[in-house]
């Protein structure tokens, strides 16, 4: 029998979790190497923001019902939400990063980056799909599919037109192909100072806004190994 979900808002008692699950799903990505304490300071910025959208996905049956299995955050208004973000969490982010960094010199750069970042926007209408990750056993249930399609929704929901996401353009096939079915498009590569050459991915949201267009996520295979992949 498949095993049933259900999706909720991301609680303050979901973070240390989701941190467990973020470096299951993607051991070498760079957040990861950050440690989970970086990566608990991440999810937690999500929690109260006014312009955060984050949906987590629950086992809904059985002993462990309630337990998160994936997570989508993002914001409605990137620029603000990563300037409030750096002004109140940005001294909890560089202690918990300064661990990971210590123990990976080289991610030092990017670390500074990161604390800076203000989210690239191509327009302020623009939502910013930051990181979805699926717990790696719930992989090709659905899970993330269905994650990233209620992320639009309520994006769309507070006003968003359009929403644009990042991810790796090379060596990553089927993460791309995961974005293409939900209906996302593939529109600029650009390239990090470190060479790692990053695809934008945007979706129109302006049909989402009229619950009779909605469409279901949850048919859509999610093939990627661990949910589709951060986009961070």
């Amino acid at each position: 029998m498949d095993t049933p979900y259900e999706y909720t808002d991301l609680r303050r008692s979901d973070v240390a979790e989701l941190a467990r699950i973020h470096e299951r799903g993607f051991p070498a990505f760079f957040l990861t190497t950050l440690g989970q304490p970086f990566l608990r300071e991440f999810y937690r910025g999500h929690v109260d923001d006014p312009t955060a959208v984050a949906v987590v996905a629950r086992l809904a049956e059985g002993p462990r019902r309630g337990q998160p299995v994936g997570v989508v955050v993002g914001t409605t208004k990137p620029a603000g939400f990563y300037a409030r973000l750096l002004r109140h969490r940005g001294l909890a982010f560089a202690l918990a990063g300064a661990r990971g960094a210590l123990r990976h010199p080289t991610a030092v750069p990017r670390l500074v980056r990161a604390l800076f970042y203000r989210g690239d926007a191509p327009d302020p209408s623009y939502a910013l799909l930051s990181s979805i990750v699926v717990e790696p056993a719930h992989g090709g249930s659905g899970v993330g599919a269905h994650l990233q399609q209620l992320w639009c929704e309520q994006a769309a929901a507070a006003g968003a037109r359009r929403a644009y996401l990042h991810t790796d353009a090379d060596e990553n096939v089927a993460v791309r192909a995961f974005y293409r079915r939900c209906g996302w498009e593939e529109t600029q590569v650009s390239v990090t100072p470190e060479g790692r050459r990053l695809m934008r991915n945007e979706r129109d949201l302006t049909a989402l806004s009229d619950p009779d267009d909605r469409g279901d996520g949850e048919h859509i295979d999610d093939t990627a190994p661990g949910g589709p992949g951060s986009t961070r």
